[in-house]
């Protein structure tokens, strides 16, 4: 398993926790309005167990949040590097953005930076 893939499976329940609680709903609700019972959705957010994928998309769509802010919430700060870097490469050429994304993969397959 990708260290990636081991950071979102453990932190999957907190933060669909924290994006319920974010929009003020409780767990009860979220349970009854996704179809997925309550103890369950309570092992999800405790990090106990994983959804399914059906069931993730049922949860993601009753809070409400893009599936964005489940799997990348790194972005969801304010004003990030992450940001400034999105919206700067969105004012590239199309020409200019493949160079970023060499760059960054170039940067990537370097084992010495880090």
């Amino acid at each position: 398993m990708s260290e990636k893939h081991g950071q979102i499976t453990n932190n999957l329940g907190a933060i669909l926790r924290g994006l319920r609680e974010e929009k003020g709903l409780t767990r009860e609700w979220v349970a009854e309005h996704s179809d997925t019972g309550l103890r369950h959705l309570a092992a999800i957010e405790l990090g106990q167990k994983n959804p399914s994928v059906d069931t993730l998309y049922r949860i993601i769509r009753c809070i409400g949040v893009s599936s964005d802010c489940v799997f990348y919430p790194e972005l969801s700060g304010k004003d990030t590097n992450l940001e400034k870097i999105c919206r700067l490469t969105a004012t590239c050429t199309e020409k200019q953005q493949r160079l970023i994304i060499s760059f960054i993969q170039m940067l990537l397959e370097q084992s010495d930076f880090d």
